[in-house]
């Protein structure tokens, strides 16, 4: 925070030339700058705007960091898909091919066979 340097002697001075006791001068005196000590711990709303723009700045690193994980498995996915069908259309074709095969034997068996 922002504040003027107070003197706290010169602070006592001023409230003792407006009436209060030395005492009563000196505690004021100690609280003030007590208070004064403790305000500097406080964030101010710039710092707290710099906290949640790097907050804010972190997730959406970690976010795209996701994202691109998850849209590469996507991909990969994607691409086990189509070895998968490629190799299923490739058994089924040779099965396909198999039966035709046996089909046209059982008929040429039982053709040369009558």
């Amino acid at each position: 925070m922002n504040s003027p340097v107070l003197s706290n002697l010169q602070y006592a001075k001023s409230l003792q030339a407006v009436g209060f006791t030395e005492s009563q001068a000196e505690a004021i005196t100690e609280g003030v700058g007590t208070t004064h000590h403790a305000m500097q711990d406080f964030a101010t709303k710039k710092e707290l705007y710099e906290v949640r723009d790097q907050l804010n700045q972190k997730i959406d690193d970690k976010f795209n960091f996701l994202n691109s994980k998850v849209t590469h498995l996507e991909e990969k996915i994607n691409c086990m898909a189509d070895v998968l069908t490629s190799k299923l259309f490739n058994r089924l074709g040779g099965l396909i091919v198999a039966c035709m095969s046996i089909g046209f034997s059982a008929v040429v068996f039982i053709i040369k066979g009558i």
